[in-house]
C-alpha cells in the first residue's frame, strides 16, 4: 500500500524504505505459509487419487455382488426374427425347442360412418377395459364424433382405451382400441340415452353377437408351447420365467411355407464364461491400477533422494497388506474347489501385481462355473470382503477421510494465519510510515532553522 507522496522535504524515498522494511518482516512469514499450503495441496490431490484407485475396485466389487456379474448367463435365439431372449443369473443352462402359436394383441372396435358434423345427442357412455370402467357424460353441444373422442381420451379415470376418428369418403368412424394387450382386456361399451338415440351406435359387448360395434381386432393372449409338452400362455408377448430365469420376447408367428411347417425356434441358454473371465480381468485391471498409484505416491529413491507425496504414510501401507493378506487368505463358506483367489487362477506376482494363471481360470470356468460366482458373490463372499476393507479407508468415516479432513483443517489455520500476518502487516506498514514521515518533517525543520541561522549571518 503507497501511503504518502514520494517527494519529501529531507528527499528521502520513504515509501521504497518503507516497503523494504515491511517485506522484510512478511516475506519469510508469508513463503513458510505459502510452502505449507503447497504441501497440503500436494497431500489432498495424493489421497484423492489413492481414494479414486480404491473406489474402482469397491464399485467393481459391489457391481460383482448386486448384480451377480460372476454368475453371467447367455442366451441365443435361432431365429431373431421370431423369438429374442434374456436370462438372468439364475437360468438353468439348456436347449429348449419354442414354437410360438400365436402373439398376443390388444382389442380394437369400430363404429359405423357418421357426419363428423353431425351431433349424435346427449347421453352417457360406460367405457369397461378389464376390470376398470369410467362414465363418459357427453352433453348435446358437445356431441360430434370428435368430441366423443376427445372426452374419452380426457377423462380422468380413462383405465387404457384409446378413441380416434377414421375418415373415409363414406364419413368418420369412431376407433376404440386398448392399450393392453390379452384375453382378459377386452372393450365393452354401454351406452346409457333414448332408443332412437344415434349414441346407441356405439354400444358393445364381447360376449353377445348383437352389436352396433364392429370388432377389428379380438383381445388375445401370447401362446407358446415348449419341447412339445408345456403350453404358455401370456397376456403380453413376452413370457417370463417359463424357462426359469429366462424372459422370451415374442416378435412373430412363423408361416409355412409352400406346405412345410415351420421348425420350432432352438433358445439356447449357456454360462457366460466370456463375461466372467472379462469381468475377472477388469478386477485384476483396477487392483494394479491401484498398485501402481499406491507406489508412485509413496516411492522413495534412495539414489536421487526422490520421493512420493505419500512417502511412508501408514494408510498406504495398511490398505497395501490389507488387500495382499485378503488376497492370499481363504474366504469362510467358500466352495470347497475355489477358497482363495490363486485357486481362481489369480496370483500376486513378486513385485506385488496381479496376474492371471489362465489355464486355471479357464478349467475353473469349465468345471465350476457356479462355484466361481459363489465365490465373489455369496453373502460374505471374497467381493463382500473387499468391498468392506476398501470402505474402511473411503467410506465417509474412513481414513482417507479422516486425513483429508486433517488437512482441510491445516489449510483453513493456513488462511486464519495468513489473514493476521495482512493485518500485522498494514499495521506495521502504517507505524513506520508515520515514524519516517514524523522523522522527515523533523528534518525538515531542522534544516529550515539552520537556513534562517545562515541567512542571518554576516556576510
Amino acid at each position: 500500500m503507497n501511503i504518502g507522496a514520494a517527494a519529501t522535504a529531507s528527499g528521502l524515498d520513504i515509501n521504497t524504505m518503507v516497503k523494504t522494511i515491511v517485506d522484510a518482516e512478511r516475506t519469510p512469514k508469508e513463503e513458510r505459509i505459502n510452502r505449507q499450503r503447497e504441501s497440503i495441496d500436494v497431500s489432498v490431490s495424493a489421497y484423492g487419487k489413492l481414494k479414486s484407485a480404491l473406489d474402482e475396485m469397491k464399485y467393481m466389487m459391489a457391481d460383482f455382488r448386486r448384480n451377480h456379474t460372476l454368475a453371467a448367463r447367455t442366451v441365443t435365439s435361432d431365429n431373431t426374427d421370431i423369438i429374442t431372449a434374456s436370462a438372468n443369473h439364475e437360468a438353468i443352462p439348456g436347449k429348449y425347442n419354442v414354437k410360438v402359436e400365436q402373439l398376443a394383441q390388444s382389442h380394437k372396435i369400430v363404429s359405423g360412418t357418421f357426419d363428423e358434423n353431425q351431433k349424435l345427442g346427449a347421453g352417457k357412455m360406460t367405457v369397461s377395459l378389464g376390470g376398470g370402467m369410467f362414465d363418459v357424460e357427453i352433453p348435446e353441444d358437445e356431441s360430434k364424433i370428435i368430441d366423443v373422442v376427445r372426452l374419452i381420451n380426457r377423462h380422468p379415470s380413462n383405465s387404457g382405451v384409446m378413441a380416434s376418428v377414421i375418415k373415409d369418403d363414406v364419413g368418420a368412424r369412431l376407433v376404440l382400441t386398448a392399450d393392453k394387450s390379452g384375453e382378459q382386456n377386452q372393450i365393452k361399451v354401454r351406452v346409457d340415452a333414448p332408443v332412437t338415440s344415434t349414441l346407441q351406435k356405439f354400444g358393445f359387448n364381447p360376449n353377445s353377437d348383437l352389436n352396433s360395434m364392429t370388432e377389428m381386432q379380438a383381445a388375445g393372449d401370447a401362446r407358446v408351447l415348449i419341447d412339445g409338452l408345456a403350453v404358455v400362455t401370456s397376456d403380453t408377448n413376452t413370457i417370463e420365467d417359463a424357462i426359469d430365469g429366462v424372459d422370451l420376447n415374442l416378435l412373430a408367428v412363423p408361416e409355412a411355407k409352400d406346405g412345410v411347417v415351420p421348425k420350432d425356434i432352438l433358445v439356447d441358454v449357456a454360462y457366460d464364461r466370456n463375461a466372467v473371465g472379462g469381468a475377472i480381468e477388469q478386477f485384476v485391471n483396477a487392483y494394479n491400477q491401484f498398485f501402481s498409484v499406491s507406489q508412485e505416491l509413496g516411492k522413495f529413491d534412495p539414489e536421487t533422494q526422490e520421493k512420493g507425496p505419500l512417502v511412508g504414510d501408514s494408510i498406504v501401507r495398511t490398505v497395501d497388506n490389507q488387500l495382499r493378506n485378503a488376497f492370499a487368505s481363504p474366504v469362510e463358506g467358500a466352495p470347497e474347489s475355489i477358497k482363495t483367489l490363486s485357486e481362481l487362477g489369480v496370483m500376486t506376482t513378486m513385485e506385488g501385481r496381479l496376474e492371471i494363471d489362465y489355464d486355471v481360470l479357464d478349467r475353473q470356468l469349465e468345471q465350476n462355473f457356479a462355484d466361481v460366482g459363489e465365490f465373489f458373490g455369496s453373502r460374505d463372499g471374497f467381493a463382500r470382503k473387499i468391498e468392506d476393507l476398501i470402505h474402511a479407508h473411503t467410506g465417509i468415516t474412513g481414513s482417507i477421510k479422516g486425513r483429508q479432513n486433517s488437512l482441510n483443517d491445516q489449510n483453513m489455520r493456513l488462511n486464519s494465519e495468513q489473514t493476521r500476518l495482512d493485518r500485522r502487516m498494514e499495521s506495521v506498514q502504517k507505524r513506520t510510515h508515520d515514524q519516517f514521515t514524523a522523522m522527515d518533517n523533523a528534518m525538515g525543520q531542522m534544516k529550515s532553522q539552520l537556513n534562517s541561522m545562515m541567512s542571518m549571518m554576516p556576510s
